[in-house]
């Protein structure tokens, strides 16, 4: 899912973003893993566990960014 179609569904206005962990893979560290919890700012409710990955293609230096 792009980042803006997680947007959409998970409003920040809505929904907490709680960063949980963080890792780097590659040997230039291209690509930057980020584990979050999303919880309802409401309730308090975790709602999903999210993870957001972000790479950097050494050639070319394009970028892509999606959720899981």
């Amino acid at each position: 899912m792009t980042d803006e179609e997680f947007k959409k569904q998970y409003p920040t206005t809505q929904f907490d973003y709680v960063r949980t962990g963080t890792r780097t893979k590659g040997h230039l560290g291209q690509t930057e893993i980020e584990y979050y919890d999303i919880k309802d700012k409401i309730t308090g409710e975790l709602v999903r566990k999210a993870t957001y990955t972000e790479h950097t293609n050494v050639r070319g230096l394009d970028s892509k960014e999606y959720w899981d």
